[in-house]
């Protein structure tokens, strides 16, 4: 049985909102159960969750930022799957947690807002 999954992303980041939609794609393609759920939701504010990046639950442990991108990674299309396989490779791991601290830092000004979107239960 697959783990269940939880993403918790900004709901008022473009890129963010973007990303969503592409894990979301990818998850169900891959057959991986997954809630979706912004970080400004009240579940999102208990557990103490805030705007510096998505937040991955696997089974209720949380992977918060680079690391919930990374974990993302599993259901990804080859070439993410790649991307976390080098996870394991120091220098590739650097590089790919210093290229997602300067996209998080910059997502608004290079991709722009939205208004923060609810995510509606699937039928």
């Amino acid at each position: 049985m697959m783990a269940q999954w939880t993403l918790y992303y900004d709901g008022g980041c473009n890129l963010c909102h973007t990303s969503q939609l592409r894990i979301e794609k990818w998850a169900e393609k891959a057959g991986q159960p997954l809630h979706v759920d912004v970080l400004q939701s009240n579940e999102a504010l208990a557990k103490g969750y805030t705007l510096e990046g998505l937040v991955l639950e696997i089974d209720g442990q949380p992977h918060v930022g680079y690391d919930g991108w990374l974990e993302s990674m599993k259901v990804a299309p080859w070439w993410g799957r790649w991307i976390y396989k080098l996870r394991k490779v120091s220098l590739a791991r650097r590089f790919f947690k210093w290229v997602y601290g300067v996209v998080a830092k910059y997502r608004y000004k290079w991709f722009g807002t939205r208004s923060c979107p609810i995510p509606t239960p699937k039928a």
